[in-house]
């Protein structure tokens, strides 16, 4: 059985639609960009929307990922983009039907505002597990549902929701899978996580600040992630912007790609976007990183990406 691994939230600290003169602009671009026969049937502009690099963004809402398998659904972090996934699983069936289970990387708001919005907490009986390497989960988000912060609270919600606490030194099976967590370099403790299933693994890192001691924790890093398919890190800022927000808690893509040149990964991918940052910004930073990867690392096999939502993988088991 294969793994799918889909973005549903790409974006950090806060959520960060288009505003309209971001969107006028796109359309702008793509009309300039566009010749009288783009715009002679339906089909024509279809296929230029296709091939635009302005019909597109990378998307506004925080950090959610989706890893699924067998009849079981993993979320990596419970940002705005949890609200669109819980839709989808109401949809489709798995809302219901499959095992469900949530993975906090900590509990900072973007991390966590989209959690009251999860449709399938709303279905009497339903069972969540939600997993952390804290052991105060349940305190921390009723606290995020209690007094004046929302109208439906924790004790109030018909579904059964248990919180688990992983350990640091051990992987953990779950729903079929091996989790593990390492400690990451994040105010109030965070965690990344590593998802092992049927030959398949993906890795999660984010949010973590290696870019102030990156020797300190370099091999920690590249022996976490050895083997993986699919590498999502924390790398919010440009290399000269994280010099004007060191202690901020997040990296740089540089330093990663510096820790993983020699690694057998698959695909290493840029995420939680700086919310300041537009869809060229990310661009740009992406092709500044990819430059970087060949002069440093030109016999890597591993391929760079910015995450998008909807960005998708299907990895077949071995």
């Amino acid at each position: 059985m294969s793994m799918r691994i889909r973005m549903w939230g790409v974006r950090g600290s806060i959520a960060a639609p288009l505003t309209s003169a971001q969107l006028r602009d796109k359309a702008r671009q793509l009309l300039t960009q566009a010749r009288a026969e783009d715009l002679a049937s339906p089909e024509a502009i279809e296929a230029l929307i296709d091939r635009s690099e302005h019909a597109w963004t990378y998307g506004g809402n925080t950090s959610c990922l989706e890893v699924s398998f067998a009849d079981q659904v993993f979320v990596l972090d419970a940002g705005t983009g949890l609200r669109a996934l819980g839709g989808k699983l109401m949809a489709d069936g798995r809302g219901k039907g499959h095992g469900l289970h949530v993975f906090f990387t900590h509990f900072h708001w973007d991390h966590i505002c989209g959690f009251p919005f999860f449709a399938p907490i709303y279905i009497p009986g339903r069972e969540v597990s939600v997993w952390s390497g804290r052991s105060d989960a349940a305190e921390l988000l009723a606290t995020q549902m209690g007094g004046a912060h929302f109208p439906v609270k924790w004790n109030s919600l018909p579904s059964r929701i248990t919180c688990r606490q992983l350990p640091e030194d051990a992987a953990t099976a779950v729903g079929g899978a091996q989790v593990r967590i390492l400690p990451l370099i994040h105010p109030d403790k965070a965690y990344g996580y590593r998802i092992d299933h049927g030959g398949r693994a993906m890795c999660y890192l984010s949010d973590t600040e290696v870019s102030k001691t990156p020797h300190r924790v370099a091999e920690t890093y590249a022996d976490f992630v050895r083997g993986a398919d699919v590498v999502v890190v924390d790398a919010m800022y440009g290399f000269l912007d994280y010099h004007d927000h060191i202690n901020f808690g997040h990296s740089t893509i540089f330093n990663f790609i510096d820790f993983f040149k020699d690694a057998d990964i698959g695909e290493l991918v840029i995420f939680h976007h700086d919310p300041m940052a537009g869809d060229a910004a990310v661009t740009r930073l992406l092709t500044d990183a990819q430059r970087y990867k060949q002069l440093i690392a030109p016999e890597a096999r591993w391929t760079l990406s910015a995450a998008r939502e909807g960005q998708t993988w299907d990895l077949a088991a071995r």
